[in-house]
């Protein structure tokens, strides 16, 4: 029976979540009321580092409506996170950064429980705060765990040549790149709720979160539960972007007191909370040497990479060592360039974990494979793209494998750089910029040619290489099916209901995708590392597969016909050619499960419509790739920086959905132009946060994110379904291509920026630097 051409799949199917959120019918952790549900407040540190020399909770105590104050005293849990390192839930003997979790006040309401917290008394001996990377590393600073250097992690690689290719090229350069500490900041905030049932004494865990069967595993590891004793329910997730991939120690406070008090419990965390202990990243320095040919040809790569992971890694994810890690992995790009030399250190500091945030290392890389394009190009006089073409991976260099070991499959590298520069009419622009200089105003040009690997065996979402769907056809013909997947605002009820549709010819309306539920859902690794589509997906049309073989087979015994002439098709089962000789899907629903007698013999052992599917991808990983350019003007007396236009050309192999792959796209982008231009965590001297709330921390609005025009190439995969993930390139994208644009605004100044992101004052400062220098 061979598969009819597809009626959802590729199609611009309106997302069939929309309804309820958009209404405000959709239930979010926050919405979650148990009766008799108290409410949990933390004390948090306001120390970077200091020993904790007593902690008075009388006062919190004795507040009405107080039902309990928790300190490490009474939580005896320790969570190993790596690298030899314990952390306590709540601080034991010492805190090591501001936000440290010391003391959790339960309470009525959250009113209560935080002016109980004010009360609550803690008195510190301060310790010196370990906050600038650079000398964190140093053998004479303070360790910020007393049993181990700061330097926790140094790795170093070098392909075979590489001196001697590096030493005997015609030119050489060098600049240092710097990525700035950023966050997610995802619409909802990070919570987390819990009760026990009284009858079966099973705990059941309200949280937002990314992965929910990986939740429930660090969970029960670190509490020592047993897994079919915790139930990991998710509901509607307000965006996510890495950071609610991350186990934190909140998840075991709450869950350890919904325990001791045989009481539901809840916590939602407030914005402030969010900014000092949602996973931090993409704080690295990398200082870069590069060596070229007289025609721009790069030859070899010299990487010195400096991260800072924060006082602790964060259980399940390597922190800095995982971001410099993926950096680095990726750090040739779309780029021909077959010698590198790159060593790696991570430092501990008296700052917040850093973790997961959306492209995880990938926007370092790109900044740096980018920026080495333009400061080779500024060096040699050349243009910019031209310097790109002559660097390129080229259509007949596939598959590709790059000197950190990456075998990429085919893609448009070149196609969707000349495709975007096309778009954004690149020559038109250079002379168009030549005229408006004159007139005093500064436009620039910049790009980012990028690769984005996804269908990981392994992702930030987890160490699990494949992904499960369970479909099982109602009897009146609707379909239910569960994944293992948590998304958080990507459409998979939709795209996956698309897939299932196409396999077995219903209509997408009628059928309902599950997730969320460790009761429900068949075992997976959850949403991250842009695994959905290619893994996921791969396992909702093998799942729906297996259903329309046992759908063939049914009817072509009813029918009395062969099972290859059946064709499933707009919700009946016929025989292909004769629309006349068919049956129902509903009603061969309805006979696979009620009238067993006309079910053919082999099916009778095993009758219904329900399976279940695993698929793991024949390869480790794919890429996608993409292009983006933008245009921009600098004003230079303020520092101001306003994006003109933006193009964005991608290839993510086959489209599930159109609109949503661009929503994703738009999305991506409007948090590159933050990360570019506006989004910074700063600490000052003392490790104290200085960036607490979104007046510091500034987003992007709709006034900073431009029109966006969007362009697909389609390069199918060798995956099931052709698919490529595409959920992180647009932000591994944006802030180079931003970068690159301002720099080539102020070309004539001499200024070449380096830093991400560009803040006004910083803009100036390097502008007021090339004008002393001149």
């Amino acid at each position: 029976m061979e598969l009819q051409k597809p009626k959802f799949t590729g199609g611009r199917v309106t997302r069939l979540e929309d309804a309820r959120l958009l209404s405000g019918q959709a239930r979010y952790l926050d919405d979650i009321e148990i009766p008799g549900m108290l409410e949990i407040a933390f004390v948090r540190s306001n120390r970077a580092a200091a020993k904790i020399l007593s902690i008075d909770t009388s006062e919190a105590l004795a507040l009405p409506g107080v039902k309990a104050v928790f300190t490490a005293e009474n939580i005896p849990i320790q969570m190993g996170v790596g690298y030899d390192i314990i952390q306590c839930p709540l601080a034991k003997d010492e805190v090591r950064f501001v936000g440290e979790l010391v003391a959790a006040v339960v309470a009525d309401n959250r009113y209560i429980a935080e002016d109980a917290a004010e009360l609550v008394k803690v008195e510190y001996e301060p310790l010196p705060a370990v906050v600038n990377m650079e000398v964190a590393r140093k053998e004479d600073c303070r360790r910020v765990h007393e049993h181990r250097p700061n330097l926790f992690f140094h790795n170093e690689m070098v392909t075979e040549g590489f001196d001697e290719v590096f030493a005997s090229a015609p030119h050489r350069a060098e600049a240092s790149f710097r990525t700035y500490r950023q966050t997610g900041v995802p619409m909802e905030t990070r919570g987390c709720a819990a009760s026990i049932d009284a009858y079966s004494g099973r705990l059941t865990v309200y949280v937002s979160h990314q992965s929910p069967h990986n939740f429930r595993s660090s969970l029960c590891k670190v509490m020592g539960l047993s897994e079919n004793m915790v139930r990991i329910v998710v509901p509607e997730v307000g965006g996510a972007f890495g950071i609610k991939a991350m186990f934190y120690p909140e998840y075991v406070v709450v869950s350890y007191i919904a325990m001791q008090l045989k009481r539901a419990v809840k916590w939602i965390s407030d914005r402030t909370e969010c900014l000092l202990s949602d996973a931090h990243a993409r704080e690295n320095l990398l200082d870069v040497e590069v060596a070229y040919d007289d025609d721009g040809r790069v030859l070899a790569i010299r990487n010195k990479v400096l991260a800072d992971t924060g006082a602790y890694p964060i259980l399940g994810f390597a922190g800095a060592v995982g971001e410099a890690g993926w950096a680095t992995n990726m750090l040739t790009g779309p780029y021909k360039i077959e010698h590198l030399a790159i060593r790696i250190d991570c430092v501990f500091s008296n700052k917040a974990p850093v973790g997961a945030y959306r492209g995880v290392g990938g926007p370092v890389g790109a900044q740096v494979q980018e920026g080495i394009m333009e400061l080779v190009a500024r060096k040699l006089g050349k243009d910019p793209a031209d310097v790109r073409r002559v660097n390129i991976i080229q259509p007949e260099d596939f598959p590709y494998r790059t000197p950190t070991g990456n075998t990429y499959d085919p893609g448009s590298y070149k196609e969707s750089m000349e495709t975007a520069l096309q778009l954004i009419d690149y020559e038109g622009f250079q002379q168009e910029q030549i005229e408006l200089r004159k007139q005093g105003r500064y436009v620039g040009i910049g790009m980012c040619v990028f690769v984005e690997p996804s269908a990981f065996s392994e992702s930030e979402a987890g160490s699990i290489p494949y992904e499960t769907a369970t479909i099982r056809m109602e009897t009146n013909g609707t379909v239910t099916a569960a994944l293992g997947l948590g998304p958080s605002g990507q459409g998979h009820e939709t795209t996956m209901a698309q897939l299932i549709a196409d396999q077995i010819g219903i209509d997408v309306k009628d059928i309902v995708v599950l997730h969320g539920d460790t009761d429900s859902a068949p075992f997976g690794g959850g949403t991250g590392g842009s695994r959905s589509g290619t893994i996921g997906g791969g396992a909702a049309i093998g799942a729906a597969r297996e259903l329309r073989k046992r759908l063939a087979k049914l009817s072509a015994h009813l029918l009395e016909a062969s099972e290859e002439d059946i064709e499933l098709k707009d919700g009946r089962a016929q025989v292909a050619g004769v629309p006349a000789s068919g049956i129902p899907i509903a009603e061969l629903a309805r006979i696979a499960y009620t009238d067993i007698k006309r079910v053919p013999e082999e099916m009778q052992l095993e009758p219904g419509l329900e399976v279940s599917f695993r698929f793991r991808p024949p390869m480790n990983k794919t890429f996608s790739n993409g292009t983006h350019v933008t245009k921009v003007e600098v004003d230079v007396n303020t520092g101001f920086v306003q994006v003109l236009d933006y193009v964005a050309v991608n290839d993510c192999g086959n489209l599930i959905n159109p609109m949503i792959v661009e929503g994703q796209i738009h999305g991506g982008i409007a948090q590159g132009v933050g990360s570019g231009l506006l989004e910074e965590l700063i600490y000052d001297e003392d490790g104290q946060l200085t960036t607490l709330s979104f007046a510091d921390y500034l987003l992007p609005t709709s006034m900073d994110v431009p029109r966006i025009r969007v362009a697909h190439i389609i390069t199918p995969s060798e995956s099931e379904g052709g698919f490529k993930g595409l959920a992180e390139g647009s932000l591994i994208g944006a802030p180079s291509a931003i970068i690159n644009a301002v720099s080539d605004a102020l070309e004539p100044f001499g200024v070449f920026l380096t830093d991400i992101p560009i803040r006004p004052a910083q803009l100036l400062d390097s502008l007021s630097k090339a004008s002393a220098g001149r």
